[in-house]
C-alpha cells in the first residue's frame, strides 16, 4: 500500500482540515505519514473523507506552499527460501 508525508512548510503552526481522520494541527516542519495517497482517500468516498472542501483545501495548501506532499516507498521485504 502507498503511504503519503505531508509536511508543514508554512512557516507557522497551523491546521490543516484535509488530513485523515479529523484534520489535524501541524507546527512548523512537523510531518505526518498516512496509509494511502492522500488524494485517492479523499476522493474515494471511505467515511467521511469524499469532500470537495477538503480536496479543495489540499490543493490549496499545495499550491500556496503551505504542505508538501511526499509518497513515501514502501519497505522492501526479504524473504528467502531455504
Amino acid at each position: 500500500m502507498a503511504r503519503t508525508k505531508i509536511t508543514n512548510v508554512s512557516g507557522v503552526k497551523k491546521y490543516f482540515g484535509f488530513i485523515p481522520p479529523h484534520g489535524a494541527e501541524l507546527d512548523v516542519g512537523e510531518e505526518v505519514t498516512l496509509n494511502g495517497d492522500l488524494r485517492t482517500v479523499l476522493a474515494s468516498g471511505r467515511g467521511r473523507f469524499s469532500r470537495k472542501t477538503e480536496i479543495g483545501g489540499f490543493d490549496y495548501a499545495i499550491a500556496n506552499g503551505e504542505v508538501t506532499e511526499e509518497p513515501v516507498a514502501e519497505p522492501s521485504s526479504s524473504s528467502s527460501s531455504a
